[in-house]
């Protein structure tokens, strides 16, 4: 493979469930092993509003008067972390030449907020300026299926996570996947593991070439 100077932005996006962070990880370490420097990140991010959003998402942090934070409040949050995560995170390990490996970024915006605030244009409008990855990879995988993973990998519950949430956060992907700027490659998530990874790496080498 031919190495820029500059490294390469690439995306896992899918489901909660759908094996985005499992093949995010692999695909890093698949990276390293050839050679390539490799900085392995995730949004929400670990930054201070990244550090906000996780605990909103896990029903730990509450709006006032012990209510839900509205919608387009948590939509802005995840808007103002993926600029804080590119200006301090992913554009300087890409200007030292690394490739940056994200679990879940705008794409994962123009799913979950877009039903949350039932405005996909104005979820559009607030993350227009976040840079394009270079490679977006979409593991497909059917809302029951990436449900009952999620259930049996870990007992912790978000506040997205439930059928009739995620049944129409796989509808808004299918929709926002045709709009999506950059490079996009669907990935048969329900697949084996190591299936998956081999498309994941087929799907990356076509970029690297």
């Amino acid at each position: 493979m031919t190495r820029s100077s500059r490294g390469r932005f690439i995306v896992l996006e899918g489901l909660d469930g759908a094996g985005t962070t499992t093949q995010a990880q692999w695909l890093s370490g698949w990276l390293r092993a050839r050679g390539r420097k490799v900085h392995a990140t995730a949004e929400p991010s670990r930054g201070p509003v990244g550090a906000m959003l996780r605990s909103v998402l896990s029903g730990r942090l509450v709006g006032a008067g012990n209510s839900g934070f509205d919608a387009r409040a948590v939509a802005l949050l995840f808007a103002a972390d993926r600029l804080d995560h590119w200006a301090s995170e992913i554009e300087p390990r890409l200007a030292e030449g690394c490739d940056v490996v994200s679990d879940r970024y705008v794409l994962s915006s123009l799913a979950y907020q877009a039903v949350s605030t039932g405005d996909a244009r104005w979820v559009a409008q607030v993350n227009a300026k976040a840079p394009q990855a270079d490679l977006t990879l979409f593991l497909a995988v059917r809302p029951s299926v990436a449900l009952r993973r999620r259930f049996a990998a870990t007992a912790d519950r978000e506040i997205y996570e439930t059928p009739r949430f995620q049944e129409r956060v796989h509808r808004a992907y299918r929709r926002a996947l045709r709009t999506l700027g950059g490079r996009v490659e669907e990935i048969p998530g329900e697949r084996p593991v190591e299936e998956v990874s081999r498309l994941v790496v087929r799907a990356l080498e076509r970029l690297l070439r």
